[in-house]
């Protein structure tokens, strides 16, 4: 049995992990975290439930792109919310739905994929058109690729060094296998301790990060807003995401998130202008709590706590998910498009450089 070790318990590191498990490997992810999952977890603050990252996907339609994905691998029997329309968008104080507007619509969708080409923002933003879809809770989707690790979980294990076909961890324990990353890459090899090319490590170093969030969780006042169960992004730079409604179809939170890519000098003020900007959201807001980039840093280990990983100008910023290192491999969005469809392709993409093309189609029409 071949062994494999992944760095990273993220959406990008447990998808190659069941792959590479339905492959025959006995897989180890490594999460520094108390709970696997990344940005799929939730948290909850006054009872009520928040996403960090996750809100909707789109392309889970029979055929779509990321129903291609997820079928095989046990996640469309989740219990999914369809909204048939979705992304209401305002534009100069007046609100459209996705499909009553000409596609691309330029920077009104920049917060959904930030300084993508016109072709990513059709492959990131396309499916959308058919509807998006819903879960209660992120962790539904990591709790079932969860149980599909031939192998296990270590939570609270932070990696320290990367050697060729070896990784050692904070508590003096080590892990020998074919390495998977899930991680951004400079922080990779940054602690890979072995010879690489100058010019690859070069590459990385220049490589730009997109901007970090701030967001806004709110707790609103009980049969104030009706809950709507898609985003609404207003004038390009601001979005509005209601959490679970309750029985009378209220929302009783919402997310409210924005770009920002420098520290926060007064991170209540910030809030108090973003709730200010969505009209009639001010009163119903009861309480609310805040994250910042630097949130995003100690939860994910981002660089500057980008949310989007580096910025997909065009070609040249594309990473490999293969390394000039024999048997070391990168997944994630840093070597793809961000969101979960971008993730869950590019999983794909680094278990068929591990697995081949074949054993990769077989797994994926069994």
């Amino acid at each position: 049995m071949s062994d494999a070790v992944v760095i990273g318990a993220g959406l990008g590191g447990l998808l190659s992990g069941v792959i590479l498990s339905r492959a025959g490997y006995h897989v180890t992810i490594l999460e520094k975290g108390a709970r696997p999952g990344g940005c799929l977890q939730t948290f909850t603050r006054d009872g009520l439930r928040f996403d960090t990252g996750f809100h909707s996907v789109a392309g889970l339609e029979e055929g779509g792109p990321l129903e291609r994905i997820f079928r095989p691998l046990g996640l469309m029997d989740l219990p999914w919310e369809h909204v048939e329309e979705t992304d209401e968008i305002v534009l100069d104080g007046v609100s459209h739905r996705l499909t009553e507007l000409s596609y691309p619509v330029g920077n009104a969708l920049r917060l959904s994929s930030p300084d993508a080409t016109e072709e990513e923002y059709e492959h990131v933003m396309g499916p959308y058109r058919k509807g998006s879809w819903r879960l209660p809770a992120g962790d539904l989707i990591v709790d079932r690729l969860a149980e599909q690790i031939r192998g296990e979980i270590r939570t609270g294990c932070a990696v320290t060094a990367i050697e060729p076909g070896l990784v050692r961890c904070e508590d003096g324990s080590t892990c020998e296998g074919t390495i998977v990353s899930d991680i951004h890459p400079r922080l990779t090899f940054g602690m890979f301790r072995g010879h690489v090319r100058p010019s690859y490590l070069h590459r990385l170093q220049v490589l730009e990060d997109g901007p970090g969030i701030f967001t806004v969780y709110c707790r609103l006042q009980p049969e104030t807003l009706p809950y709507r169960p898609w985003s609404t992004t207003y004038d390009g730079n601001l979005m509005l995401h209601y959490g679970n409604p309750d029985s009378q179809g209220f929302a009783r939170s919402a997310d409210l998130l924005t770009f920002c890519d420098v520290p926060v000098p007064d991170r209540n003020a910030l809030a108090d202008r973003m709730i200010q900007r969505i009209p009639g959201l001010a009163p119903a807001v009861m309480k609310y709590w805040t994250s910042t980039p630097a949130t995003w840093e100690r939860y994910t280990g981002t660089p500057g706590g980008t949310a989007f990983g580096i910025r997909k100008k065009d070609a040249s910023c594309y990473v490999h998910p293969r390394t000039p290192v024999p048997g070391l491999f990168l997944t994630g969005q840093n070597c793809g498009l961000h969101g979960v469809l971008g993730v869950s392709e590019t999983a794909l993409l680094t278990c068929r450089e591990i697995l081949g093309e074949t054993t990769l189609n077989q797994i994926l029409q069994s």
